[in-house]
């Protein structure tokens, strides 16, 4: 009788571990289950939150953030050509763009004209040509313009707010824009005209 309540006290035993076991287990796989439920809720608020809160544009595979580096959404701005008309960025959304900062008394923008020039007068038909001259006045820009023929579109940055905002330190400097409003090359300093065509090439593919 003895080894009997004996061997009945073992196996209630090892039932009662077996339970436990199981218990655990069970208890774990509900942890688990409402953790990953839990971080994918938090993600998806997260991802919400981030869609609304971060200026940019979105595409099918990213969201893209406003700023003067490659592969930053360009920085909108409106500015008068010198014709007094209004130029804003985020209208030739579906352009190829080139924007160029420059000023008249910048010796290598002198040199940089007529191949910038002659690039437009190959592209206009597939690329918008900014030159936005930093910190001058209009007539200034008119008197050094006069009898050159440049065929592009020349904007007036009198107050230097535009080239503040994309962080120009010197000129010439160029930033290459696709048609989505994406900068895909920048040019610090003066191009040729092969090298125009090379960075071009980043916004025609």
């Amino acid at each position: 009788m003895k080894n009997n309540r004996f061997k009945d006290i073992k196996i209630s035993g090892k039932k009662r571990k077996n339970i436990k076991l199981v218990a655990s287990i069970a208890i774990i796989l509900i942890l688990g289950i409402s953790i990953y439920f839990l971080n994918s809720y938090v993600m998806s608020n997260q991802s919400k939150s981030n869609s609304q809160n971060v200026s940019g544009v979105n595409t099918a595979d990213e969201k893209i953030q406003v700023g003067t580096e490659k592969g930053d959404l360009a920085p909108d701005f409106s500015l008068k050509d010198i014709n007094g008309n209004t130029m804003t960025l985020s209208k030739l959304r579906g352009k190829k763009v080139i924007l160029n900062f420059w000023a008249t008394t910048c010796p290598y923008c002198k040199i940089e004209m007529p191949e910038l020039n002659k690039f437009y007068q190959n592209h206009k038909k597939d690329v918008v040509l900014l030159a936005i001259d930093i910190g001058e006045e209009k007539s200034t820009v008119e008197n050094y313009l006069e009898g050159k023929g440049y065929g592009f579109t020349i904007l007036i940055d009198s107050d230097a707010k535009t080239a503040i905002n994309y962080k120009v330190q010197f000129i010439p400097m160029s930033f290459f824009i696709d048609e989505k409003g994406i900068t895909r090359s920048i040019s610090n300093g003066a191009m040729t005209y092969d090298e125009i065509e090379k960075y071009y090439q980043t916004i025609s593919q």
